[in-house]
């Protein structure tokens, strides 16, 4: 274990980034660990809640340590039903001069 859990925000290096969408609002960051840990080593994993209600928003982030990871897990989690819910799993795009 690290201890202290994953800081908020850590990004893996370019293309190593994803964003998930319609993640069942039953999930917690745990969950969504649990569901991609399996491509390879997830350094982050977060759930987007509502600050006010705490409620999660259905999407979330999950960074690997490298790019062929975060490739496999679009590759087998991209349009997988969930909680009757169909994931859509893409690469993070970067901010900058190269992103939209």
């Amino acid at each position: 274990g690290m201890g202290g859990g994953a800081t908020r925000g850590t990004q893996g290096p370019a293309g190593a980034n994803l964003f998930i969408y319609h993640i069942p609002v039953s999930w917690g960051d745990s969950e969504l660990m649990q569901c991609f840990g399996p491509f390879g080593t997830v350094i982050s994993a977060t759930i987007f809640k509502d600050k006010l209600t705490n409620q999660s928003k259905g999407f979330g982030f999950v960074s690997y340590d490298n790019a062929v990871s975060a490739q496999n897990a679009i590759g087998a989690m991209n349009g997988m039903t969930i909680e009757g819910k169909r994931l859509k799993v893409e690469i993070k795009k970067p901010r900058g001069p190269y992103g939209q």
